[in-house]
């Protein structure tokens, strides 16, 4: 019997057989070509880890939209030209024996304008970005719409491409967190308001996926479940867009916290395990499948994380990018042999001098 009966089990969402309860959530990396392309080295670095044992891969954070770029190097899917590089890395993960998935978004205000090639930042209000600054432009009602049609284009793309899941970026304090939060909506029209009308852009974007990619395709949504800013979302506001997302066609809820401008200073950040009780918050509100995530560094811990309730599956990012073989060696009894995260964060550093992620234990990404 294996040492971690709950987390090696598998999983079935809607129509998608899921080896196990193990996730490589969607990172940027920034591996792709300055065009949004995929490139050999994004393919390298999903496939090094897929191959180890991971059930679910979610490659991300991919933009459905020019001006919704999340950085420099980081992959596109808003035209079909992309569609061929996407399938080159989606079959690379399968052949690696892991279900592959992609992460969609777009930035809204949290960009600049030189990433999105001098495009001009919008967002739900004109209210500028705490982290980012700079001019925001309120989108008009059918620019909305037209959003909501690209992230269902972009999903079909995907599902074409050969993903078998598609997760809705709506945490972090993007776009559609952006909807979602009233710290960054303040709208008067039909999107803003009550926390029903601000989750109205996300629901129709469920919507209209689900017409593009059918009812046996699974849509995640991946949700803050607390902005731990004043005035702003928290765990009860989490609890009641989770069943929102649930009644409108979610399959399942990937549970995240915090925004760009406090995601490096929040107090919650400093411990393992950070955003399980958010988790489970969330999997006590619904009956779809909920990811949690948040410096889990061991399959010990992610193992209790599934015994106590607090999620379905188990995000593991940092321990799989210093140590690729982390679940492997793991299973195998060889935890002396695993080279551990420092929790440095310099895997999440970005900057014009190096654009690209790296690992100060791995140097082989």
């Amino acid at each position: 019997m294996s040492q971690y009966p709950r987390l090696m089990s598998p999983l079935k969402i809607k129509g998608v057989n899921l080896p196990n309860r193990i996730v490589f959530p969607a990172v940027v990396n920034n591996y792709a070509t300055k065009d949004g392309e995929v490139a050999d080295r994004l393919i390298h670095f999903h496939k090094r880890i897929a191959e180890n044992q991971v059930g679910l891969t979610i490659a991300g954070a991919t933009a459905v939209s020019p001006e919704g770029r999340f950085s420099f190097y980081s992959a596109m899917i808003y035209d079909d030209r992309f569609i061929p590089g996407l399938s080159k890395l989606f079959s690379s993960i399968r052949e690696a024996g892991s279900v592959p998935a992609i992460q969609i978004g777009h930035t809204g205000r949290q960009t600049s304008s030189k990433i999105v090639g001098g495009l001009k930042k919008v967002g739900p209000s004109s209210i500028p970005c705490p982290l980012w600054r700079g001019e925001v432009r309120e989108l008009a009602g059918n620019e909305v719409e037209d959003l909501e049609d690209a992230f269902a284009e972009a999903a079909l793309r995907a599902k074409k491409a050969g993903a078998r899941m598609v997760e809705l970026h709506g945490a972090h304090g993007y776009l559609i967190h952006q909807f979602l939060s009233p710290l960054s909506n303040q709208r008067k029209d039909h999107y803003g308001g009550s926390l029903k009308d601000r989750a109205r852009f996300v629901v129709n974007i469920l919507k209209k996926s689900r017409g593009k990619v059918g009812e046996d395709f699974p849509l995640l949504v991946r949700i803050s479940a607390d902005e731990f800013l004043e005035g702003g979302l928290h765990l009860e506001d989490a609890q009641e867009i989770a069943r929102i997302l649930e009644e409108n066609g979610a399959a399942g809820i990937d549970v995240s916290g915090s925004v760009a401008s406090n995601m490096a200073d929040s107090d919650e950040k400093i411990h393992q395990g950070v955003y399980l009780r958010l988790a489970k918050g969330i999997k006590e509100s619904v009956n779809i499948p909920v990811i949690c995530v948040g410096k889990i560094l061991d399959l010990d811990r992610a193992e209790r994380a599934l015994e106590e309730g607090c999620a379905d599956l188990v995000a593991i990012c940092r321990a799989l990018i210093a140590d690729p073989e982390f679940v492997s060696k793991s299973l195998r009894g060889e935890k002396d042999q695993i080279v551990p995260c420092i929790e440095c964060n310099k895997c999440l550093s970005f900057n014009a001098e190096n654009p690209h992620m790296e690992c100060s234990v791995n140097s082989s990404l």
